[in-house]
C-alpha cells in the first residue's frame, strides 16, 4: 500500500509530538531549576503544530489558486 504525502507527514507529526512531548517531561524531572526551558519545550509543543498546520493551509490556498479553481 502506498502512502500519500499526507499521511506520511501525519506520521512525522505524531512522532514529531510524541518526542517533544518526552523531551518536556525530560526537562521537568531533571531541570526544575530552569523554568524558562521547560516554557520554551511547551510553547514549542503548542506552536509548532500551529504554524505546521497554517503553513500547510496556506501552500493548499496558493496550489488552489495557481490551478484556477479558486481565487485567494
Amino acid at each position: 500500500m502506498k502512502k500519500t504525502p499526507k499521511q506520511i507527514a501525519a506520521l512525522l507529526g505524531v512522532v514529531f509530538l510524541a518526542s517533544l512531548s518526552v523531551i518536556t517531561l525530560i526537562v521537568a524531572i531533571f531541570f526544575p531549576e530552569n523554568p524558562r526551558l521547560l516554557a520554551a519545550c511547551i510553547t514549542a509543543m503548542i506552536g509548532i503544530p500551529i504554524l505546521l498546520w497554517l503553513m500547510l493551509y496556506v501552500i493548499g490556498k496558493v496550489k488552489e489558486a495557481n490551478d484556477g479553481k479558486k481565487s485567494l
